[in-house]
């Protein structure tokens, strides 16, 4: 990934450059979970559908929701990509926590082609999803008002 400041950015002329706030960090924060989630990093926790087998369920089991609540102690976090534009502040940052200790890199596995199934993977490496999402996610964290790292 290209990582570079650009030229307002770098002559001090756009005034946004600096910081954002939190509807801007949980729009970015969507973007980034769903693009982990389409290249399947969660798949080993969270489990997939698939058209033979209906649900497959991930090292979390089959409710999520309950998971998270579980874990977090709070309600209506799941499903992630639909509701965290409703997020507070410290929803945020324990959902970020959460998928951290989730995240792993999908490295076998098979394409299941049959109406487009999809990919099921069986072995994942989780230190490899977490330095990719830590990176990821410091990234859009380091320009944040609400957190400094």
């Amino acid at each position: 990934m290209i990582n570079r400041r650009y030229y307002s950015i770098r002559t001090g002329k756009n005034p946004d450059a600096i910081q954002f706030d939190l509807s801007i960090l949980l729009r970015l924060f969507n973007d980034l979970y769903k693009s982990f989630d389409i290249k399947y990093y969660f798949q080993e926790a969270f489990g997939y559908n698939c058209v033979d087998a209906g649900d497959v369920p991930g090292t979390l089991g089959s409710d999520i929701e309950a998971q998270l609540f579980r874990k977090l102690r709070k309600p209506n976090l799941w499903p992630i990509s639909e509701i965290c534009n409703d997020y507070s502040e410290d929803d945020v940052f324990d959902v970020i926590e959460f998928l951290y200790d989730r995240v792993s890199k999908p490295i076998d596995g098979y394409y299941h082609d049959y109406s487009g199934c999809g990919w099921h993977y069986q072995t994942f490496n989780i230190e490899l999803g977490r330095q990719e999402w830590k990176n990821e996610i410091n990234d859009i964290l380091r320009k944040c008002r609400y957190f400094k790292i």
